[in-house]
């Protein structure tokens, strides 16, 4: 058992996929297998092993430290859309038998991973965290919860006005992308609340930048 380190796994499943048929089901695996395979390579330096198809529609990989790891979600988003994928995020030790993929190992991490996972689906939430620290657990998943919902009102135009101004960072940046008024692009976003989001998401980034640097806090 890795006793030494403390992990951070990541798991993913396709939303829905089941009620899908046939060649539209193939499709959806294929973009998804297509998109990971690109973040293997963006977030080689951050991944311990890398992510990969295990059953089904489900992936999942070894993360160095939750900050990546939730990166890796936010690009993947954004890669699939509109695809949807539910995310579980464990963190703990694990038992390496071997192997250097995903499904070689085993452990405390895989566990609350899983049932992370399982808590996104029963709560209908995009991403759960699960750790040892209880209270930590309550927060961030409060604000997984929050930004879902607003999320989840969300057309295709939302999403990519809030991926440009993520990008670019300024209403008039995205106006001249957009060919609109400046004052149009902000009264989008703050109706929508997406400048709520960004700032949720953005405590986020913190949080579990502290907790990388930071381990023991997860206990």
């Amino acid at each position: 058992m890795d006793s030494q380190r403390v992990y951070t796994v990541l798991i993913g499943d396709i939303s829905g996929s089941k009620q899908l048929s046939g060649m539209d089901r193939y499709q959806t695996q294929l973009f998804v297998k297509s998109a990971i395979v690109q973040i293997n390579e963006q977030f080689s330096s951050s991944i311990e092993a890398p992510m990969t198809i295990t059953k089904g529609d489900e992936f999942q990989g070894l993360i160095d430290a939750p900050a990546h790891a939730y990166e890796m979600i936010h690009a993947l988003q954004k890669m699939v859309f509109p695809i949807r994928v539910r995310y579980g995020i464990g963190i703990g030790s694990i038992f390496r038998m071997g192997g250097v993929l995903p499904i070689e190992m085993d452990g405390p991490a895989f566990h609350k991973a899983n049932k992370a996972l399982n808590l996104a689906k029963k709560k209908k939430c995009d991403i759960w965290y699960l750790s040892d620290n209880e209270t930590l657990n309550q927060m961030i998943n409060t604000i997984f919860s929050l930004i879902t919902a607003i999320k989840s009102r969300w057309n295709e135009r939302h999403f990519n006005l809030y991926w440009s101004y993520q990008a670019l960072g300024t209403y008039r940046e995205v106006a001249e992308m957009e060919n609109v008024t400046p004052q149009a692009v902000c009264d989008i976003l703050k109706n929508i609340r997406a400048t709520d989001v960004i700032a949720a998401e953005r405590n986020l980034r913190q949080i579990f930048t502290q907790l990388s640097m930071d381990p023991s806090k997860v206990s």
